[in-house]
């Protein structure tokens, strides 16, 4: 298995939909409200991350297996729908996708990344855990339905 992580091109956003729709699609009638990566479209996607922010994919040779989206704000990093697809799971994919955006973050002189989980999905919170996240707000959903934690990664040069 050869993986290639890169910034996707503008043209490349329909791709980064589509992993990210495929690797969501397991939460589908199983989280309440429903995740926004299953009603997101295209044109979300443009508009979320045009202004300072982008998309990667991750490849398996010609297939793409994975994606995620990131913007930055004037302290940190923000990244989110971190998606792999389910047969290409349990390889460390996720793990470099991180790595990867937390080098751009530096790379732009921003110290910090931050995510959102929710709670409904306690292996996301123990992923993000083990790559040194700490929870820093939790929120709840108007539903009262869920609850989803800020976590945040102070970075440095290793």
């Amino acid at each position: 298995m050869t993986i290639q992580i890169r910034v996707a091109e503008c043209n490349e956003i329909p791709i980064v939909h589509e992993v990210m729709r495929a690797s969501f699609e397991e939460y589908r009638n199983k989280i309440f409200p429903p995740s926004g990566a299953l009603i997101e479209e295209i044109d979300d996607i443009h508009n979320k991350i045009s202004d300072n922010g982008g998309a990667i994919l991750v490849w398996n040779g010609q297939t793409p297996v994975g994606s995620a989206q990131y913007y930055f704000s004037e302290d940190f990093m923000y990244i989110g729908r971190v998606a792999v697809i389910t047969e290409a799971r349990g390889i460390g994919i996720g793990k470099k996708i991180m790595n990867f955006l937390e080098e751009k973050a530096l790379e732009h002189a921003i110290a910090e990344a931050r995510i959102e989980v929710r709670l409904s999905v306690p292996q996301n919170i123990e992923f993000y855990s083990k790559l040194n996240y700490k929870v820093i707000e939790e929120h709840e959903y108007p539903q009262g339905t869920d609850r989803w934690y800020v976590m945040k990664k102070n970075l440095s040069v290793q």
